[in-house]
Order: C-alpha cells, then structure tokens, then sequence
C-alpha cells in the first residue's frame, strides 16, 4: 500500500449488501471525495435485496460476484462455529475479506470498508470479532467500518489522512433511529430494510439446511441444492426422498427451474393445487406420496383431475379418481403420443 496518496485519488472497495448500514458507509465516503467501487457478493443464503438499485441511488459503480462453491465447505465446516441457529458470521465475515482483497488490486484501491457497526450483531460485531475477522483476513487495519469509526481503533486510511476520521460516525448497538434519520437526510430511499438480513439466523431455514447436510453428501451438495431451501415447503419423507411443495402461484412457477437428474416435477394440470418438486429416485411409489401430497394442499380437486410429470422430451399424466389398470385416455394435442396412466383416488 502507497503511503502517498491524495486524497482526491483515493479509491475504495465496500462489500455492498443493498442494505441501509452498507448503503450509509458508502455516502460518508463519497462526501469525503473518495471515489467508492461496490462488489456485492451473491449468496443462496442471503435476502434478497435492490443492490443495483441502491447502487444507482449512490451513483456508483457496481461488480456483483458469487460467493462460490467453496461457501459450502465454510457452512459446514465453520472454524469459529455457528451463532444461534446455521450462522457461521464469523468465518463468514473473514469469507468476504478474502473475496473481496483481490479487487483492491484489480480496481487500483486503497482500503476495503463495510456497513458493519459495532455492538450490531452478537456473534460478529463485537470488538474482539471484529479484532479476529481483520486479523484472520490478513488485511488489519485496512478495513474501515465508517458508521462506527470513531468508537472502533484508528485505521490506517483514517491515520494517512486519506479519510478525515472526524466526519465518521460512531454509531453503537442495535438500534437505526440515527441510520434512518440520515437515510432521510441523503434521500435514500433504495436500501433493503432493516429486518431483512442473512437466511442462516433464521430457524426455519436453519433446520432446512441441517436436514439438507445430514442426508447429502458433501462432495454432492451444491448452490442450487442451498437455493432451494428458499422456495416452498420441505417434506422429509425418507433419508433419501424430499418432496418441496409450491406454496403459491409464484412458488409453483420457480420450482421448474430447480428440476434435475435427481429432482423432477409432479404438478397440478387441471385443478388449483402446488406442485410438488421430488427430491429422490423415480418411481410408482414415489410418485403416489407426491399425488397424495399435492392432493393433501390442494384447495379443491375431481375425480377427472389430473397431474402430469415429464417423461422425456413430453409429459405422462395421471388421472386422480380413475382405477389402477384402466384403459389409457388418448394425450392431448400437446402432448405427443405419450400415455395417460390412471389410478385409485387417495
């Protein structure tokens, strides 16, 4: 790191959640005259926020970036433990540092900074976790919290004078009043709200993610396996059949893009009902449990109704009230000259 630097030139990276605190960290840089690059990491595990729209708000440059397979590892592996429920916040603060110290060097910038404010989060935001997190990353001392700067140690941008440490703030504990009072006074208006956050600290998503690591091998666990925790509701059947049951119209629209050689589809044709992703190996028993569940939450069904699976490059389908070995009906117009299988009512 040059020690001469003016302050004019000088160039930031900040880990940009699209929430308020990384949002304000952002602003008091810019009123400095720093010129601010955000990098939002991407996260299976995270909220979903307006981060490019948060971006546009403080009219910076944005580089969205995934946080990768290696994640995994780091959830089920974490040398700093968990939190309350699956939050490795420790580990995975030190994660990000790691990510993120190789733009320092591709952006030309000085120092890395976040929307982290002390006494914020009980597991990652104390001193001596924040102390750890810059020591573990390998970048002490060049990580800048501006919201809490004045009650936190001195930094080395703040000591080289490339950022005036008495405009910062020194912001402490769990409550917003003063970040939504200056939120107001800069007219932001983008950022996700406080409530919002990481999916980890949330029990629901937490046991979906232990029940996910207790029944699938490391080697074959993968991003989209954790993305899918997000959608629908989680039916263990077995330890190795899940079936994920759409929860609303929204829900049964994204399941689709989740099938793979180990998850296929049963949904609802002609009646209102979820669709039910199964987790696990084809076949007739397998199917019954999803036909059962679907029926089970579906709002109202008919002997005549029908749900179909994809077979190939075309679906097969199956009548709810017709009996087991009825003669096949004739597909319909769309759906090639596959067969329509019947079966007993549940």
């Amino acid at each position: 790191m040059s020690l001469v630097q003016s302050v004019k030139n000088v160039r930031a990276v900040g880990l940009l959640s699209g929430g308020l605190d990384s949002a304000l960290a952002a602003r008091l840089l810019i009123e400095q005259g720093i010129e601010v690059i955000g990098v939002h990491l991407e996260s299976p595990t995270a909220c979903r926020t307006e981060v490019r729209e948060v971006a546009r708000e403080l009219g910076i440059r944005l580089e969205v970036r995934p946080k990768g397979e290696e994640y995994l590892r780091l959830l089920r592996h974490p040398r700093f433990g968990y939190g309350r429920n699956m939050n490795p916040c420790i580990d995975c603060r030190v994660f990000m540092f790691h990510l993120g110290r190789p733009y320092l060097e591709e952006y030309d910038a000085r120092f890395l900074f976040t929307g982290e404010v002390l006494g914020q989060r009980p597991m990652s935001q104390t001193r001596p976790s924040m102390a750890t997190i810059d020591r573990e990353s390998g970048l002490e001392g060049w990580i800048l919290r501006p919201l809490s700067a004045q009650v936190l140690p001195e930094t080395e941008p703040e000591r080289l004078g490339w950022v005036d440490r008495t405009r910062l703030l020194g912001i402490f504990g769990r409550s917003r009043r003063e970040q939504l009072a200056l939120a107001e006074r800069y007219g932001l208006r983008s950022y996700q709200s406080p409530g919002g956050g990481c999916l980890l600290t949330d029990p629901a998503f937490a046991g979906r993610l232990r029940d996910l690591f207790d029944h699938t091998e490391e080697h074959e666990t993968s991003l989209e396996d954790v993305e899918l925790l997000r959608l629908g509701r989680h039916l263990r059947i077995s330890p190795a059949l899940k079936i994920v049951l759409g929860r609303n119209a929204d829900e049964n629209r994204r399941l689709p893009r989740f099938e793979s050689r180990g998850r296929w589809l049963v949904e609802p044709v002609d009646f209102s009902g979820p669709s039910a992703l199964v987790c696990g190996a084809a076949g007739e028993e397998t199917l019954r449990q999803a036909i059962d569940l679907i029926v089970r939450y579906a709002r109202k069904t008919t002997p005549e109704g029908r749900v179909r699976w994809r077979s190939g490059d075309g679906f097969r389908y199956r009548t709810l009230g017709e009996p087991a070995g009825a003669r096949p009906l004739a597909p319909g117009p769309a759906d090639g000259a596959l067969p329509i299988i019947s079966r007993n009512a549940p």
